[in-house]
């Protein structure tokens, strides 16, 4: 019984798709038991491991917000926290370039409610020439609210303001500090005024 060249290439074909399936399951079965990661992808009992994240966010079909970062550690779907490390967040304005840059040592992101918290040496720096440190910040990510609790230090070309309890209100571009304000002003117009 002869075969023509068109069956043969058929089955060299399914036999050499079978083959790459066989050996992608193996090596997929060893990287998931040793503890080396398959393409920076790590899976063992309910712990995901990942790293060089981007994680982008849209509200009705426009880029809201995106985040990076070295490593991305998710323990369990019941706290639906997502930890993160060397965090820089991007988030964008109406012409859809990045309107504030968050950085931050460590972060902590909820799946569900796409909140934010970052930690740990933070800055934001704005695309108007504003800088803003403090220890702490959450972002309410369906308010489009930004806040810290503790101290806060904020600078611009014309101002350095500190104080506690800061809100920023992200689409009305204002921000409150609630406690402890102190403001200095650059310009010299707003000086004479003042006293």
């Amino acid at each position: 019984m002869s075969l023509d060249r068109k069956t043969i290439r058929i089955i060299a074909l399914i036999l050499s798709l079978c083959f790459i399936a066989i050996l992608a399951v193996f090596l997929i079965l060893h990287y998931l038991r040793g503890n080396t990661g398959l393409f920076n992808f790590k899976i063992s009992k309910g712990y995901i491991s990942l790293k060089k994240i981007d994680y982008k966010f849209y509200k009705k079909g426009i880029l809201a917000y995106e985040i990076f970062a070295k490593s991305l550690n998710y323990k369990s779907k019941k706290k639906n926290i997502i930890k993160l490390n060397a965090v820089k967040i991007y988030i964008y304005g109406k012409n859809r370039k990045p309107a504030y840059i968050i950085i931050g040592k460590t972060g902590k992101l909820n799946t569900v409610s796409k909140n934010v918290i970052i930690s740990g040496g933070v800055s934001i720096n704005g695309s108007n020439g504003m800088l803003i440190k403090t220890d702490i910040i959450d972002y309410f990510a369906k308010k489009d609210e930004i806040a810290a609790p503790g101290g806060m230090k904020i600078k611009s070309k014309n101002y350095f303001i500190s104080g506690e309890g800061f809100i920023y209100y992200v689409k009305k571009k204002l921000f409150v500090l609630r406690k402890d304000v102190h403001f200095l002003s650059n310009n010299a117009n707003m000086r004479r005024s003042s006293k």
